[in-house]
């Protein structure tokens, strides 16, 4: 896959008893063994901003670049730092994965991560994702 597909993305957050959906139009490409997602930010508080969905065989890693720069990389079992920079300041968060599965089939299917959430130390929430890739 030279070239980018188009594709769309829904991203499915569940935190707590509320669940919000994301839909988004996007690239997905193959780089080295990792699948690559890119979109561009809706949310008003979020202009400006561009995703990138890193998804290989065991790990995620969410890059957003934009007037918001965050970094957050999911690994079952794994407890890793990450931040989320914004005008107001830059927050120091951990993740702490508690279940990964990736079904994808040449960069489309399904991945559902749920993960601890700690912002500057302390525990913000449970958070359970479904990221699912479609073509166009």
């Amino acid at each position: 896959m030279n070239t980018p597909m188009k594709v769309h993305i829904l991203i499915d957050s569940f935190i707590e008893d509320q669940h919000i959906a994301q839909n988004a139009d996007g690239d997905l490409y193959l780089k080295g063994n990792h699948y690559y997602l890119r979109y561009n930010e809706e949310a008003p508080e979020m202009e400006g901003t561009v995703t990138i969905i890193k998804l290989g065989q065991d790990s995620i890693r969410i890059l957003r670049q934009g007037s918001l720069r965050s970094e957050q990389t999911f690994i079952k079992g794994q407890r890793l730092n990450g931040y989320y920079d914004t005008p107001q300041g830059k927050l120091d968060m951990e993740t702490l994965t508690e279940s990964l599965a990736i079904n994808l089939t040449g960069g489309l299917g399904t991945a559902e991560w749920s993960y601890e959430l700690f912002v500057m130390g302390d525990r913000a929430g449970v958070y359970k994702l479904r990221l699912t890739v479609t073509a166009k």
